[in-house]
């Protein structure tokens, strides 16, 4: 348990180490068309997401690190939008949020669910997976994954993401996890040590962008 605690400050320390170095990737464009929803879990936390209405039967659900937030997906959420892709920005980080956010998106209609996670957001979303995989679920992009363990399910389309100098020093257990998944799956290593959202913040941005917004609009 000490140990555990130990990792978690550590965690936190180099996150907020990060938090003062803002990128406009970061911001929303100040034209954004969206609709707050509230995500409320079965414990009855309750926190803030961002829907963005794509018209289309895709959508996805982005899950923050831990100091980040849901406007942090914003310039990805609008990109999706224009290509009629819909999708749920996430405050809330834990596995509860992401299987609340998962129901309200199924009584909206959506059959085919993206899920894209960073950090801790990464690993709620794996942890989410383990607890209960919803047939609904098409495909899931983790970027530097805190916690959490492979995904079993042959059905999913999985894509893993990290530096190969992770900061977090996570890289080999994020690497065991991509071993353990089933297939299909991909892994995609950068060089440098940036973690999770940071990455958007590297020479690596644009790269990125490319490959989440490409690997969410092809077809299994």
């Amino acid at each position: 348990m000490k140990k555990f605690a130990l990792l978690l400050g550590l965690f936190f320390i180099v996150e907020m180490a990060n938090f003062t170095q803002v990128h406009a990737a970061d911001k929303p464009m100040g034209h954004s068309n969206f609709e707050i929803i509230k995500i409320k879990t079965k414990m009855g936390i309750e926190s803030s997401s961002a829907y963005f209405d794509g018209k289309s039967d895709k959508v996805v659900i982005f899950v923050p690190g831990a100091i980040f937030n849901k406007e942090s997906w914003f310039f990805l959420a609008e990109r999706l939008q224009q290509l009629n892709v819909s999708s749920l920005s996430l405050d809330g980080k834990r596995k509860e949020d992401v299987l609340s956010a998962i129901k309200i998106l199924k009584e909206k209609g959506f059959a085919k669910i993206t899920l894209v996670g960073a950090s801790m957001g990464g690993g709620s979303v794996l942890h989410a997976l383990e607890e209960k995989t919803d047939d609904s679920i098409d495909k899931v992009i983790v970027l530097a994954p805190y916690g959490g363990s492979a995904i079993k399910s042959k059905k999913i389309n999985k894509l893993f993401v990290i530096a190969k100098a992770d900061r977090l020093g996570i890289y080999p257990k994020v690497k065991k996890i991509y071993t353990n998944s089933a297939d299909p799956k991909k892994m995609v290593e950068y060089e440098g040590s940036e973690h999770a959202q940071h990455l958007f913040k590297s020479s690596h941005k644009d790269e990125l962008a490319e490959l989440l917004i490409d690997f969410i609009n092809e077809n299994n």
